[in-house]
């Protein structure tokens, strides 16, 4: 026989009371708890706002600023207005040929008058490594905390810490790769605790300075090197206009005389060639061929002065009519070498027209001269390279070897002894010279097949055309 369920007993007052404070007892708990979430969750939000606007602020400042002080200066700055701290200062290291660090005059100081004697006793301290916080600091290239400056030895001022109104100190380096570039020291009235999240933030900054420090060494360096090169460049224009002037007017001097020389010793071995002994005849043929030497140089020397000194007088000028007068100064060359000369496709352009023939009469002289064993064959042509016409004079004569092909452009540079080929050493660099003048390049390159294939560039104009 089943007994009969019995109903739960309705639970008394008391009972019903205690259920409620309970509950009550319960939600307030939650509700503390709530708001302890709360408040933790809005100091960190507040906490992380705090750090992102500080690297906002250094990170601006570090963009527009045009001194490493001003970077520096904007970084206490801000730091001391995000933290409460009352003192920053920084130090840098020395000159010197020892390794130390030295104060600066970057300070912030909320109350100078307060922190006077800090500062005065800061700026005759130069540190040494592992010294005070500075040295720690720039030491071990990591920020340093200290709770109370009055209980460390190692701090400088520590006696005094009391008198001039310091106890808390942080610092932390700005670092150029592993370089220590400058120390930046914080100071507050009170003792405190380290602030990891703090240090950490700070740490940060230190690598945005550093990128500072690096920048405006760079921007120095350049301007050094810019304000250099610059001094170089007026240094050589000057030495430069000196020698197209003296070379100008010692080859002008040196001509009067010479051909007074010249003409006595004509005169000399038209009158007594063959009636003196063998050997005052080849004496008089010396100094002829000597003096006929110095002339050619000296008419090469005033050709080179003119080419750099004289202004460019551009114009459109037909290269087919300027090889036809070339042809015509040269046949006697062209006749007695037996040479032919091929005349390609060529251009209009805009150049000096008595530059542009001399450049063409010294590369086609300068090949028939260099012929090798066969009569001499000069093509000349030129394409277009882009915003540039590109010209080649190719010859079948001895060539070039790559080894000389920049410095056969230099004056008075000759690959052979003056009794193998005639010239003065000169031409090329003419050639050289007019070339560069007009804003091209030249150069020599080995021929297909032997000889040599000299190449040149003129700028094209828009009205440049076959």
């Amino acid at each position: 026989m089943k007994r009969a369920r019995v109903p739960p007993a309705e639970p008394s007052g008391a009972s019903e009371e205690e259920r409620l404070r309970a509950r009550l007892a319960s939600e307030r708990k939650a509700r503390v708890e709530a708001e302890e979430i709360a408040e933790h969750t809005l100091r960190d939000l507040y906490e992380k706002q705090r750090d992102l606007d500080l690297m906002e602020a250094v990170a601006a400042a570090s963009n527009i600023a045009q001194t490493v002080e001003e970077a520096m200066q904007v970084a206490i700055d801000h730091i001391c207005a995000q933290t409460g701290w009352p003192v920053g200062h920084v130090y840098v290291p020395g000159h010197g040929t020892g390794v130390e660090l030295v104060p600066t005059e970057i300070w912030h100081l909320d109350d100078p008058e307060r922190f006077e004697a800090f500062r005065e006793l800061t700026e005759g301290m130069i540190l040494a490594p592992g010294e005070g916080l500075p040295g720690r600091i720039f030491e071990s290239g990591r920020p340093v905390w200290v709770v109370d400056v009055t209980q460390d030895p190692n701090f400088s001022l520590a006696k005094a810490a009391t008198d001039i109104g310091v106890r808390a100190a942080f610092g932390f380096p700005a670092l150029v790769g592993d370089d220590v570039v400058a120390v930046l020291e914080f100071f507050s009235p009170s003792p405190a605790e380290p602030d990891e999240s703090l240090l950490d933030l700070v740490h940060h900054v230190g690598s945005q300075l550093g990128r500072v420090v690096e920048r405006t060494r760079a921007r120095t360096e350049l301007t050094r090197y810019s304000e250099e090169l610059e001094r170089h460049s007026r240094e050589l224009e000057r030495a430069n206009g000196e020698l197209k002037e003296f070379a100008y007017v010692a080859s002008h001097d040196l001509s009067e005389p010479l051909r007074t020389i010249s003409s006595f010793v004509q005169l000399l071995a038209n009158r007594y060639r063959g009636r003196l002994d063998s050997d005052a005849d080849e004496f008089i043929d010396f100094v002829v061929d000597g003096t006929e030497r110095m002339r050619r140089l000296i008419d090469d020397l005033l050709g080179y002065s003119r080419v750099g000194s004289r202004p460019l007088d551009l114009e459109a000028v037909d290269c087919i009519r300027v090889l036809a007068r070339v042809r015509l100064d040269l046949q006697g060359i062209i006749a007695e070498s037996n040479a032919s000369i091929e005349i390609g496709e060529l251009p209009t352009i805009n150049a000096d027209p008595d530059q542009l023939q001399r450049l063409f009469e010294n590369l086609i002289s300068n090949a028939i001269k260099f012929g090798g064993p066969e009569p001499p064959r000069v093509r000349i042509f030129a394409e277009r390279d882009g915003p540039k016409w590109r010209f080649s004079v190719i010859d079948n004569g001895i060539g070039i070897e790559p080894r000389h092909a920049e410095r056969i452009f230099n004056v008075f540079q000759r690959l052979h002894a003056p009794g193998e080929y005639g010239g003065t050493g000169i031409g090329l660099s003419i050639c050289k010279r007019i070339v560069e003048r007009h804003g091209g390049r030249i150069w020599v390159e080995q021929a297909e097949g032997g000889g040599s294939a000299f190449r040149f560039t003129i700028p094209a104009s828009g009205e440049d055309g076959h």
